[in-house]
């Protein structure tokens, strides 16, 4: 066999080049995570958790900006308006999905203009009434509210605010007919609930955690699809008395749809990371939080389920928001 012809097909062949590993993107400046909602709620307490470690493993400086207003559109709108370079991220929550259902035009439309990273964390919600309600549990309240059509009022941080919309998912889903009492904030709510002017409201468990353990208030049940190890008592609405019942709040890592690929995976990987760290899990289950962590396919399936579930209930309460 004449092998010069086949070493001379093989002297012309390009060698074979093992495939080097790809750098992980890094910032090139000043990381920024906009908060949509003024410090010291729920979304800026997690994110400030969670910035000192996304700055030790970017390696860049990491701040926290605060950019209020119309349920959180105005943050995200912000956040659109940056490079979309991986540089700028929203921390999302609820009302970054449900917002702009009740603004014409909308701001933007949360999932085709922004890349879900991550379902960092749940936010439970909890049913508390006033304390003298004529109810002890939860399956009694609802008999009550019922049995009383028109006579049970229930608050909300504002019109469009989760504690309302948890309010018209329970009316849709039982029938119930109660009527919305709309304050300029959870705070106020609660204290019109303590001091018996209100009836019930469906709100965050962070801001009512201190009035139920001291008894002010009453807390009845929770709003998320399972029960809440910090009220391991309390049974969940959907178990007790509204199967699939389920209204809570989150918070989420969006940066702009645009954004390369290589950034977004970083972010999500490091998202996940600040999750674990035991000093960020202490602190946040402290506060209320349920942490999560999902991947991207997570976050993006959440946005869509929660998209088609809350648009129903805006379009048909007709719900506008009041700013």
């Amino acid at each position: 066999m004449n092998r010069r012809p086949l070493l001379a097909a093989l002297a012309g062949m390009p060698l074979a080049i093992p495939a080097l590993a790809q750098p992980r993107w890094a910032p090139n400046r000043q990381m920024r995570l906009v908060v949509p909602f003024p410090a010291g709620g729920s979304p800026d307490v997690l994110t400030r958790l969670m910035a000192p470690h996304a700055q030790a493993a970017l390696g860049q400086p990491v701040v926290v900006e605060n950019r209020t207003g119309a349920g959180a559109t105005v943050g995200g709108a912000f956040v659109l308006q940056q490079p979309a370079d991986g540089h700028t991220v929203l921390t999302a929550t609820i009302s970054s999905v449900t917002a702009p259902f009740m603004l014409a035009p909308p701001p933007y439309d949360p999932q085709r203009d922004f890349r879900a990273l991550s379902l960092l964390a749940i936010t439970p919600t909890v049913l508390v009434t006033r304390p003298g309600f004529p109810a002890r549990t939860v399956q009694e309240w609802h008999q009550v509210v019922r049995a009383n059509p028109g006579r049970f009022t229930f608050g909300s941080g504002g019109v469009g605010n989760p504690a309302h919309l948890a309010g018209e998912l329970y009316r849709a889903m039982t029938g119930a007919d109660i009527t919305h009492i709309a304050f300029r904030g959870s705070a106020p709510a609660l204290v019109e609930l303590r001091a018996g002017r209100l009836d019930f409201i469906i709100v965050d468990l962070p801001a009512a955690q201190q009035m139920i353990a001291e008894g002010t208030i009453p807390a009845l049940a929770v709003g998320t699809a399972e029960r809440v190890p910090a009220l391991p008592d309390l049974p969940t609405i959907g178990e007790a008395v509204a199967p699939g019942f389920e209204a809570y709040s989150y918070v989420m890592w969006w940066v702009p749809a645009a954004t390369p690929d290589a950034a977004g995976d970083r972010l999500a990987e490091v998202a996940q990371e600040a999750l674990r760290q035991p000093e960020v899990q202490a602190r946040a289950s402290t506060a209320g939080f349920l942490l999560r962590g999902t991947d991207q396919a997570g976050a993006r399936a959440h946005v869509q389920a929660e998209a088609a579930k809350w648009g129903r209930i805006i379009r048909e309460r007709n719900i506008q928001f009041d700013g």
